[in-house]
């Protein structure tokens, strides 16, 4: 499955919505601002996982980017926000 496909299906999915709403929330976006879109879409389309990641572990590694972590997992797991 790509990553097209995978977003799509978590979209229909029954936490599409939360999932959705928290990434256009104000965090969301601060974080995504964060992501070159350009180097993104290239390491996704090229199947880069080892770009991918390291985009991940940057983000993930900031205080923002571990409490939206863990937002997400919460909605995930059905603690919503």
């Amino acid at each position: 499955m790509d990553l097209e496909q995978y977003g799509r299906q978590v979209r229909r999915g029954e936490k599409g919505e939360a999932l959705e709403k928290l990434a256009r929330s104000r965090e969301g976006e601060a974080l995504l601002a964060r992501v070159d879109g350009g180097k993104l879409e290239q390491a996704a389309k090229a199947g880069d996982m080892k770009a991918l990641s390291a985009m991940l572990r940057d983000i993930l590694s900031t205080p923002e980017g571990k409490r939206f972590a863990q937002q997400v997992e919460r909605t995930v797991n059905g603690g919503g926000r």
